[in-house]
């Protein structure tokens, strides 16, 4: 395993970031109920600060801070989790058809009804709390007024591919969606985002809960061909992916059961009728990572969110990028890119979109 510290507190993720290797990304699936959900450990901070005030860069997702913002390290069941002064992390599990399921929490310690949600799905074998941590998600979600959810996959590995059998992590996902909505989460503005296994998981999602998610976004994986050809006809809704060409676990290209790149946005693209093609090369703000990024939208596609928004999917090519979250603390393999930071540019991407 190749894990390169981008940032000086790399000491830290020693003790923080374990098991990234990527085992294969099996996909098992099962009938699964739901349940009601038990807070197993909350942290609140206890310091008063004054507001933060924090600007997403539109075109490289860099954040800017003005204002008192305080990085903490936070100890929940699944290891260190990095947060800050202006989040209440807790841990919580849920009853599935009599199986516990868990999941982080990361939400703006002060009080706010109807907080848009951003549901992020770990890889194969990292925990909720390294997710979080290697994503930076916590900063994003303090300064921009949104609600983290993290859940954990049984075993490490969500049940990817609805042609093999294992448990049903289509259904713990809405199931878990549901419940959020009464604990204070806008139902309309629910999105998903994963890595790795979670990416593909995340494609799953879009098959088979278009219903009750606005927005997808898929960091170092495609679709599987399983999930393609059990598509059905899910409501269109806006994707974006993040895909390296030296990725070595999933390969732009395709392998086995997995679409290339290429193929995958064909799919999609075809099912929902995009019609334009714009692409544009993005400032290579590091000089030294060895990669570039080309940003390809494709316009014009079917459907539109509330209020009139269009529709659109978007690809992030890294070239020379690995298996990595793009401006993320460690990758898998390969080199993380430094022009830009997926975590903002996903935000930026989905909180235009409503159900």
């Amino acid at each position: 395993m190749n894990i390169q510290p981008s940032k000086p507190f790399h000491l830290l993720l020693s003790s923080l970031l374990f098991g990234l290797a990527l085992p294969a990304m099996a996909a098992l699936s099962a009938p699964f109920g739901t349940g009601l959900a038990k807070v197993v450990k909350t942290v609140t901070p206890t310091t008063t600060t004054p507001a933060v005030v924090g600007t997403i860069d539109p075109v490289n997702g860099y954040l800017s801070v003005s204002g008192s913002l305080k990085r903490s390290w936070v100890s929940q069941s699944g290891g260190l989790v990095q947060s800050n002064n202006l989040l209440t992390v807790s841990s919580a599990t849920m009853n599935v058809a009599g199986v516990t399921r868990r999941y982080l929490s990361m939400r703006p310690t002060a009080p706010t009804a109807n907080l848009p949600v951003l549901l992020l799905l770990h890889a194969s074998g990292v925990t909720p709390e390294a997710m979080a941590s290697l994503t930076e998600v916590a900063d994003y979600a303090a300064t921009q007024g949104f609600w983290v959810v993290l859940p954990a996959a049984v075993g490490g590995v969500w049940k990817d591919d609805p042609l093999k059998t294992g448990s049903d992590d289509v259904n713990f996902i809405t199931a878990l969606i549901a419940q959020l909505g009464g604990q204070g989460a806008d139902p309309a503005r629910i999105y998903a985002a994963g890595y790795s296994n979670g990416g593909f998981m995340a494609t799953r999602l879009a098959c088979a809960a278009s219903d009750r998610i606005a927005a997808f976004a898929v960091v170092a994986a495609t679709t599987r061909y399983g999930v393609s050809s059990t598509c059905g006809t899910p409501l269109s809704r806006p994707k974006v992916w993040f895909v390296g060409t030296a990725d070595t676990i999933v390969p732009i290209a395709g392998a086995l059961d997995l679409r290339s790149a290429d193929s995958t946005l064909a799919f999609w693209n075809s099912r929902q009728g995009c019609a334009g093609v714009l692409a544009s090369s993005l400032p290579n703000r590091s000089t030294t990572d060895g990669t570039t990024v080309q940003l390809t939208r494709y316009t014009g596609c079917s459907g539109s969110a509330p209020g009139g928004t269009a529709i659109e999917n978007q690809v992030y090519t890294v070239t020379g990028g690995g298996h990595a979250w793009p401006g993320g603390l460690v990758s898998v393999t390969g080199v993380i890119s430094q022009d830009i930071k997926a975590t903002g540019l996903i935000w930026n991407f989905v909180r235009g979109y409503r159900r």
